[in-house]
């Protein structure tokens, strides 16, 4: 175990905030890999966390924080320590902590250490999600098979992130720093609100829809509008023409976050791309009488073959588990000789 002499508080708070000399911010990052140094930084990062509030963005975007030099030294220093599982990466902070099938991010500006154009960019796998906390409070729940970009560290103007894939944003309250999320084709710009957006690159529809607040469209193909609570907006890649629809339950749009998988005359084709994401695996089509099918139900997610079960009981469509692979066929009717 290493031992060295604890650093003074206001030692360790000149490093954070750029001010320290080099002999300082040498002495706090080896301390930050002793035993106690590891134990206090994970109790900041946990306060740190706990300070992440709605509106209270613009105390953590005006925080002075070190500069790409200073985060760059402590991050080669602390690289191949474990703190509590907390894992330093580029500008961002990010947590696994397993919640049951989910990851939890923060990305934090009290640690995002770079002030710079340079773009993050966060990949979830097939079967996974994924919870990402920018470093201005807002938050986005990223379902499987979806990829995220952000800059490192927001301007002081705007806050605008890339996404392929779907996910649950909530956004910080902010009028002078609107929060926009390019979408292929499409725009959503947001003041602070929450709203799923479903944009998959392989799907032929980008479909919006708000729970509540106020979100503006924006595209090439169609004048800009605003959506109102309770509405969902449906974009068609290939027609290029949009149309809003209010659904009974608006909230079913992003039933995915509690584990739920609602298919509303669903084809084949859409139903086991979307069980392909949350399970991670592979289906082949044998008989493609099977894409005539489409399904309305509601069920839980729980594991692939007690899934499949159930989208057998109203379909004559059969899933065989052959490996990795869900080969799909069509039962075939038994004829009875008289």
């Amino acid at each position: 175990m290493i031992t060295m002499k604890t650093p003074d508080i206001s030692t360790i708070e000149k490093v954070l905030d750029n001010e320290a000399t080099a002999e300082e911010a040498k002495w706090v990052v080896g301390w930050f890999k002793t035993e106690e140094g590891m134990k206090w930084l994970s109790e900041r990062m946990d306060k740190d966390e706990r300070q992440i509030h709605l509106g209270e963005e613009q105390e953590w975007v005006d925080h002075e924080i070190p500069s790409a030099v200073m985060y760059q030294r402590i991050n080669q220093q602390l690289r191949r320590q474990t703190i509590r599982r907390w894992i330093f990466r580029a500008a961002a902070i990010l947590i696994p902590i397993t919640l049951f099938i989910g990851l939890f991010v923060n990305v934090n500006n009290q640690i995002d250490l770079l002030a710079s154009h340079e773009m993050e960019e966060i990949v979830v796998p097939r079967g996974e999600k994924m919870r990402v906390i920018f470093q201005d409070g807002s938050s986005v729940y990223l379902n499987a098979n979806s990829r995220i970009r952000f800059p490192k560290k927001f301007t002081y103007k705007d806050r605008e992130v890339e996404l392929d894939g779907e996910g649950l944003f909530e956004v910080a309250s902010n009028k002078n720093r609107p929060f926009t999320v390019v979408l292929d084709r499409m725009k959503v710009k947001v003041l602070g609100t929450e709203f799923n957006v479903k944009a998959y690159t392989e799907d032929q529809d980008i479909s919006v829809a708000l729970n509540h607040g106020r979100v503006e469209l924006s595209s090439g193909d169609f004048q800009t509008f605003e959506l109102s609570p309770g509405e969902k907006a449906i974009y068609d890649r290939t027609s290029r023409l949009c149309k809003i629809v209010r659904p009974q339950n608006i909230a079913e749009s992003s039933a995915w976050t509690t584990d739920q998988i609602i298919f509303e005359q669903t084809p084949m084709k859409d139903a086991i791309q979307t069980l392909s994401r949350i399970y991670d695996v592979t289906f082949r089509i044998e008989d493609k009488k099977a894409l005539n099918y489409t399904y309305t139900i509601k069920t839980r997610q729980t594991n692939i073959l007690t899934t499949l079960r159930e989208l057998e009981k109203i379909s004559p469509v059969r899933f065989l588990s052959q490996g990795d692979t869900i080969c799909v066929n069509v039962k075939k009717a038994v004829s009875k000789s008289i």
